[in-house]
């Protein structure tokens, strides 16, 4: 009997085309990993919003204050002690290494119209008129000072230079957290909203301009 052994042309083929469906894979299972990674953000904030509702029910409708009196952190770790605080998605290095001395506690901050401790806010949230589409929650900022606060300002996003709004946002929000540049109105992002929903969307889908957004409760964005 006569053994044929594979020629080099051959093993040559059967590696492209190893290499070949590699290349096709690849990009599939990356997509599906950044799938995942985004519905296990948007959980984490669904579980923030639902310890949130449980705070105001025994706050009298009062909504969480920030670091101006108090985090909001510890104060939902006493609701849910099982909160997670850092995104799947969170490449900050703060949590290791300390920004100014401070390091990130969560990946999520608050939206500091929604605040009691903000007296251009609204501090109940009987006082909200479209909860459903009033953002709450939001993912930190990856670097800078941003990244280690408990709340962004949207009253400081605006700017006469429409492209520049987006960019402002940014040191506060990782507005790209889930796609596109940062910085940018396309860019994509978890949101958690007042009513206990969590959405990813693009930058110019929750703002527009001061008068239109979904972060002051009084903006008609809705």
């Amino acid at each position: 009997m006569v053994r044929r052994a594979f020629t080099l042309i051959e093993l040559l083929v059967v590696i492209a085309i190893i290499a070949l469906m590699i290349g096709i894979l690849l990009p599939a299972l990356g997509r599906a990993r950044d799938a995942a990674r985004k519905v296990a953000c948007l959980a984490n904030m669904r579980s923030l919003e639902t310890a949130h509702f449980a705070y105001v029910g025994e706050s009298d409708g009062w909504m969480l204050a920030t670091t101006h009196s108090g985090s909001w952190i510890d104060t939902l770790r006493e609701y849910d002690p099982a909160l997670l605080l850092r995104s799947p998605v969170d490449t900050s290095p703060y949590f290791e290494t300390s920004y100014e001395g401070v390091y990130r506690r969560t990946s999520y901050s608050i939206n500091f119209y929604l605040a009691p401790d903000n007296p251009i806010g609204v501090g109940k949230i009987d006082s909200v008129p479209f909860p459903s589409s009033t953002a709450h929650f939001v993912i930190a900022a990856f670097e800078g000072p941003g990244a280690v606060a408990d709340h962004v300002h949207p009253h400081l996003w605006w700017s006469p230079i429409a492209d520049a709004i987006p960019g402002k946002a940014a040191t506060e929000i990782q507005t790209n957290a889930h796609g596109g540049a940062v910085g940018e109105w396309g860019s994509v992002t978890s949101y958690g909203f007042l009513d206990g929903h969590a959405e990813a969307r693009r930058f110019d889908g929750v703002y527009t301009s001061r008068e239109r957004n979904s972060f002051d409760p009084r903006a008609p964005s809705h």
